[in-house]
């Protein structure tokens, strides 16, 4: 049975859709799964053992997705454009979740009443498989970062006088996609510097268009800002290396912090009134999060519990 998935809203949604790809490969072993996303989120997809291959939009040509003989597709979008890719690929099930005119494109639609891990919320579409939601234990994320990208991103850090086995490294990162779920800069350097002063290592990886807001916090607010290491321009893979390699990932709910739970690196969150924990946060000793007005959190408050936590964990 070959099986489409379409997800191509950000790579904090890719990589919360892989625990459904290892579902789909362990429940039905003799699946082909294609998982079609956009070029900058395809990468995490790399050297995942589940999928067979990714298709990226904007290089899919029809004939290609047809020459797959797709029996199921599985969109998690709600656009135009994923129910036209699900319809091109001539599957005979055509899943997704329901729409008043979603009549035109699939032929099993869900009315799915679900508040939890968004995980499991995606598990919910495998229901018209015969497959259990409940049944599936494991809701880890999976990402596969190469042994280039360990060797590239030590080698960086060795640059900055950190030794991965030595030093407890803390991955920071503080900006956000979406404006209303970013933390003020001063408030996550606050953090940052106290980081330092109790011996972690504190690693800020910005992506091109984020390197400034985050070399400009430093020098506006660190009392520290010869300690604290920013490595520019990582590829998503070498990213995904360094998350693993660190001891605490502290910042926004977005894809670091789900790449992070990905490596079972403890994780603590500070989320906006507008975003949902129920839904992006996994739940358990490992992972903590704050949700508040972001304008009226305070710094030293936030340390506390980040302190809490860390000795909790034995860090």
């Amino acid at each position: 049975m070959n099986f489409l998935i379409i997800v191509y809203k950000g790579i904090g949604d890719v990589v919360l859709t892989t625990p459904l790809v290892k579902a789909i490969k362990k429940k039905i072993p003799q699946s082909s799964i294609y998982f079609l996303t956009k070029k900058y989120s395809a990468p995490i997809l790399s050297n995942n053992p589940y999928i067979d291959e990714v298709l990226v939009r904007e290089e899919l040509s029809l004939k290609k997705l047809r020459s797959l003989k797709i029996n199921v597709s599985i969109d998690y979008m709600l656009s135009s454009s994923s129910a036209f890719y699900s319809m091109a690929s001539g599957a005979e099930k055509r899943i997704a979740f329901y729409r008043d005119w979603g009549f035109l494109a699939y032929n099993c639609m869900l009315k799915i009443n679900f508040t939890g891990y968004n995980v499991r919320q995606k598990f919910e579409y495998l229901r018209p498989l015969g497959i259990d939601p409940d049944s599936i234990e494991d809701i880890k994320p999976d990402v596969y970062p190469s042994e280039s990208d360990f060797e590239k991103i030590k080698e960086y850090l060795f640059s900055k006088n950190i030794d991965v086995e030595k030093n407890k490294i803390v991955n920071m990162d503080i900006t956000s996609p979406r404006a209303y779920r970013q933390l003020s800069a001063d408030k996550f350097i606050f953090i940052a510097d106290k980081l330092v002063e109790n011996g972690f290592k504190t690693v800020f990886a910005p992506n091109s268009n984020e390197y400034d807001y985050v070399k400009n916090a430093i020098d506006s607010y660190s009392k520290y800002k010869d300690n604290h290491i920013i490595l520019k321009n990582l590829s998503l893979m070498q990213l995904s290396a360094l998350i693993s390699l660190a001891k605490l990932h502290i910042g926004t709910s977005s894809a670091p912090m789900h790449i992070a739970v990905a490596f079972d690196v403890p994780t603590f969150t500070v989320y906006s009134p507008h975003t949902s924990p129920l839904s992006w946060d996994p739940g358990g000793e490992r992972h903590r999060y704050v949700q508040g007005d972001l304008d009226k959190l305070q710094a030293a408050d936030l340390w506390d519990k980040i302190r809490d936590f860390i000795s909790r964990l034995e860090v």
